[in-house]
């Protein structure tokens, strides 16, 4: 018959083994996602056009230049010479973004912290049942 702390030591193995690397995995992804969430610039844009479901945005640029882009519309239609607020990538100014980029990797910091608190905690019950059963 097995001994239930040994039992115990194994699982809490087994998670340390998934959860640690998993979390790690997510914690790294979520970073970088808000690294590069950071980056967007908020812009005034005029919609020039609407079509259905898009809309024709034209904003200034760094240089002072017109981007115009088209993206598509969320919420409420808006009116011919409507101003939106957008978000623009430095490296993709002519993709902007109409929701605020903010939030980009909070639920893969959520997760991947629970994950890794697990995976700590498995590792730590690891080290410390055998330690128990004497």
């Amino acid at each position: 018959m097995t001994d239930p702390l040994d039992a115990a030591s194994l699982i809490a193995e087994v998670f340390a083994w998934v959860a640690l690397p998993t979390g790690v995995l997510f914690l790294v992804i979520g970073i970088a996602r808000r690294v590069w969430a950071s980056r967007y610039e908020q812009q005034k844009a005029v919609i020039t056009t609407v079509h259905e479901s898009d809309a024709r945005l034209r904003w200034f640029g760094e240089g002072r230049e017109v981007i115009e882009a088209i993206a598509p519309l969320t919420g409420s239609i808006p009116a011919v010479g409507d101003a939106r607020t957008v978000w623009v990538h430095p490296l993709k100014p002519d993709s902007p973004r109409l929701d605020d980029p903010a939030t980009d990797g909070r639920a893969m910091l959520i997760v991947g912290g629970i994950a890794f608190a697990v995976g700590m905690l498995g590792l730590i019950a690891g080290i410390v049942i055998p330690f128990i059963q004497g």
